[in-house]
């Protein structure tokens, strides 16, 4: 091992130690020990017990916990493990299909289905759930069939542990909009590979803000909380641009760590966001993101850009701090006696998915093949960046 690769691990792992062991709470372990256990009696016909060993091991409850801290039970932690599960298994049925993830109908087809199936977004349908899943195993994968499976899981048990009708309509919402975002990143793909056009930075950035899935977990944490807060204060300006800053470092911190890997896979589009960086070697060169489509040799550009990169990830991780502290010191806000916990909350899901991010072994050692002293250097950065948040409450008093 190289002294910059040691560098690499080392701050790697004082950003994922820093993290409040009360953030990743002293049950996230029987979590996962009971997700695997209802997905060996449940999902038996599209899980192997190899696949379900995964579960564990791949520690999803670690990564729930360090989302939602502040479960009002441990039913609402279990049902949003399943939540985050469905994440991952959501984004690898469609990248891992060469149909879904090569053609935009196909990917728009299937994240349909999920959204009659979830949702019943086809309600005309005289068709029920368990007909919509029994034709699907006809047509899909195991692989592609268990989210769908999973969806309709933590949507029944949100509403059966009684969240609120308004609140389901905005989850509902959000979780449709967080589906078809993947089916707007598959066409960029298309449109990237067959024309060699890039999406323009405000769309992407608009997109890749949902396509992440921050928005959907910030309406998840007032479930976590057991809050259903006012419409008035959710459309507060204040609060809609923490939101909007959360969703932003969450998808940055994703797209930034997981180039290489995407580029591996010949996806450019994580290029996208660090054109307009000041003093961007990619941006002042006039590189093309569609140049980079198969071209090993633009490695090195993004290297040095990835380094430029950690300036956006920064102010936007300012941006959240200030803005915390402005929701905390408004008379209004502060009234409200949920507003300092749903500011820490959502807070918390930009901690712990730039945590998550560094603990993936697979996305790191990508990440260090591909450009390490960019890495390094975002990696220590990356700790006093984690220390800052997750010590905000010092800050909003």
């Amino acid at each position: 091992m190289t002294s910059i690769q040691a560098n690499v691990n080392l701050g790697n792992q004082m950003v994922v130690d820093c993290i409040p062991a009360a953030a990743r709470t002293l049950h996230e372990s029987a979590l996962q020990e009971d997700l695997c256990q209802w997905a060996r009696d449940n999902l038996w016909d599209v899980l192997t017990e190899s696949e379900i060993g995964k579960i564990h091991t791949a520690a999803y409850g670690w990564l729930a916990c360090s989302f939602w801290s502040r479960s009002a039970s441990y039913q609402r932690s279990l049902t949003l493990l399943k939540l985050m599960y469905w994440f991952i298994t959501f984004d690898d049925a469609i990248d891992n299909s060469s149909r879904m993830s090569s053609d935009p109908t196909e990917a728009e087809s299937y994240c349909a289905l999920f959204l009659d199936i979830v949702f019943r977004h086809g309600r005309k349908s005289s068709k029920t759930r368990p007909e919509l899943l029994k034709e699907a195993k006809h047509k899909h994968s195991s692989s592609e069939v268990l989210p769908l499976r999973l969806g309709a899981e933590w949507w029944e048990d949100m509403k059966r542990d009684g969240m609120p009708i308004s609140q389901q309509a905005r989850f509902e919402a959000a979780a449709t909009e967080y589906v078809m975002a993947q089916v707007q990143t598959v066409r960029w793909n298309e449109q990237l590979a067959l024309k060699g056009k890039a999406p323009l930075l405000p769309d992407s950035i608009t997109v890749r803000r949902v396509a992440v899935g921050a928005p959907l977990c910030i309406v998840a944490s007032e479930y976590d909380l057991g809050i259903d807060l006012d419409i008035d204060i959710l459309l507060d300006p204040l609060v809609q641009a923490l939101q909007a800053a959360v969703s932003d470092h969450v998808a940055w911190i994703n797209d930034i760590l997981s180039f290489p890997k995407e580029l591996r896979l010949g996806e450019v589009l994580n290029l996208v966001c660090l054109l307009p960086i000041h003093n961007n070697p990619c941006a002042a060169s006039g590189l093309d993101p569609a140049a980079l489509n198969g071209n090993e040799g633009g490695r090195s550009s993004f290297g040095a850009a990835a380094c430029r990169a950690w300036e956006m990830t920064a102010s936007r991780h300012e941006e959240c701090v200030g803005l915390a502290s402005r929701i905390m010191d408004s008379p209004h806000l502060s009234a409200n006696p949920n507003m300092e916990d749903y500011v820490r909350a959502i807070c918390s899901i930009a901690a712990g998915n730039w945590a998550w991010s560094l603990k993936s072994l697979l996305m790191m050692a990508q990440t260090i093949m591909y450009f390490l002293s960019p890495c390094m250097i975002m990696a220590l950065d990356g700790y006093k960046f984690l220390h800052h948040y997750t010590h905000l409450g010092l800050e909003i008093q």
